[in-house]
């Protein structure tokens, strides 16, 4: 048996993950994760990898035919599964376009693109790779941005209050939060656990932050300021975290706190030692894991074995907010070379509307962009996903405990 003679492709646009020790398929498109039966697993395991197609066979003769067309039938009604390829890029367009709300949701808004680290890995941390200025933003115009938000934003997720710079710079950065809490929206930061002082978590927490991922990627000075800079140590960093944590367990609506490392050479050997560190703590809402590099390592350039990818929507659901209230459509146009509307001069929901993003949608359909567009390259354009299927197989699935 072939893939042929199923009568259907896999789609190429799907992630898998782990959820509760089970393969799952991250649909984005769909805005869903497909869990899959074990019979759906291997039927999706061959598909996904053609040299085991022979193995179909031997499955059907295990599990009976019947069982087998319930459990194609089932991949076929969610996406998973179609027909041929013209039909899965055509159902894309359509789900692309019934999804799109008439406001944007919002992923991110800088508070500041200043930040004292200097990681490699970062674009704000290598020296002349940002060009645009640096500033933080007015916090007037954030209350004004919160009037404006769609209606369902805080189904949709967090607003998260962090871009390319450290939100605890902010002056105000407590302020921000309480805003947002004030009308009922859900935030998150993710920060340098160096700089987060016992009265800063305090506020935070106070403040109503749902959730707190903290950038951890070394367990003693020479590593973390080796990867961070000299504003990252990790004896600073550690006694931050244990007041965070003190401060978390006292809580009565104590905020979901993530302790990450990035999976970097520098750091292998540290791994084990981080995890025993911190993922025993005995508080619930306390979570460490060790998170795949999307991009080159800063000290072997090797690129990720497990490289995190999305599929990218986000001309139809989403933007990120700069400090000044420019709006670009995704977290990695670093140095707003996109920049698709302003706050000062439109409303979120009139921008969304305007030409810039209506061009954008066009040149992603048509895949042509000018020479240094950030989408020219970027492994989680559409077509790009597609071809780096390979790189997804669902051997190379992890947890996800952010899910963003």
């Amino acid at each position: 048996m072939t893939e042929a003679s199923l009568g259907c492709v896999l789609s190429p646009y799907l992630r898998p993950v782990v959820e509760d020790g089970r393969l799952a398929l991250d649909h984005a498109v769909a805005g869903t994760v497909h869990r899959l039966s074990p019979l759906q697993e291997s039927i999706v395991r061959m598909l996904w990898d053609p040299s085991a197609m022979s193995g179909l066979d031997a499955l059907v003769a295990r599990e009976g035919t019947d069982a087998v067309a319930d459990a194609l039938a089932g991949l076929l009604g969610d996406g998973v599964l179609f027909p041929d390829l013209e039909q899965c890029e055509a159902w894309i367009d359509s789900k692309l376009v019934q999804g799109c709300p008439s406001v944007p949701f919002v992923d991110q808004i800088e508070l500041t693109n200043t930040c004292p680290m200097r990681c490699q890995f970062c674009p704000r941390g290598v020296a002349g790779r940002m060009k645009r200025p640096t500033g933080f933003m007015d916090l007037e115009l954030y209350k004004k941005l919160l009037g404006q938000l769609n209606p369902t934003q805080s189904r949709y997720r967090p607003l998260e209050l962090h871009h390319l710079g450290e939100s605890l710079l902010h002056p105000q950065v407590v302020a921000f939060v309480q805003e947002a809490s004030a009308r009922g929206i859900p935030s998150e930061m993710s920060v340098n656990p160096s700089l987060l002082t016992p009265s800063l978590a305090r506020g935070l927490i106070q403040g109503g932050l749902q959730r707190l991922v903290l950038s951890l990627d070394g367990m003693d000075d020479e590593t973390l300021v080796g990867l961070r800079g000299p504003a990252a140590r990790y004896s600073l960093a550690e006694r931050n975290i244990d007041a965070l944590l003190e401060q978390v367990a006292r809580a009565p609506k104590p905020p979901t706190v993530v302790i990450q490392m990035l999976d970097l050479q520098r750091n292998r050997r540290q791994q084990p030692a981080f995890l025993a560190r911190w993922a025993a703590t005995g508080l619930p809402t306390v979570h460490a894991y060790v998170k795949d590099l999307d991009g080159p390592d800063p000290d072997s350039a090797q690129a990720s074995g497990r490289p995190t990818r999305y599929l990218c929507t986000y001309p139809w659901r989403s933007v990120v907010v700069l400090w000044d209230g420019r709006v670009v459509p995704c977290c990695r146009d670093a140095d707003g070379d996109c920049v698709i509307g302003d706050l000062h001069q439109q409303s979120l929901e009139q921008l969304w509307h305007d030409k810039p993003v209506r061009s954008l949608r066009a040149a992603l359909a048509s895949r042509t962009f000018p020479q240094g567009h950030p989408c020219l390259h970027c492994g989680w354009r559409r077509d790009q996903f597609a071809a780096a299927m390979q790189e997804r197989h669902p051997d190379h699935a992890a947890p996800n405990p952010l899910r963003w």
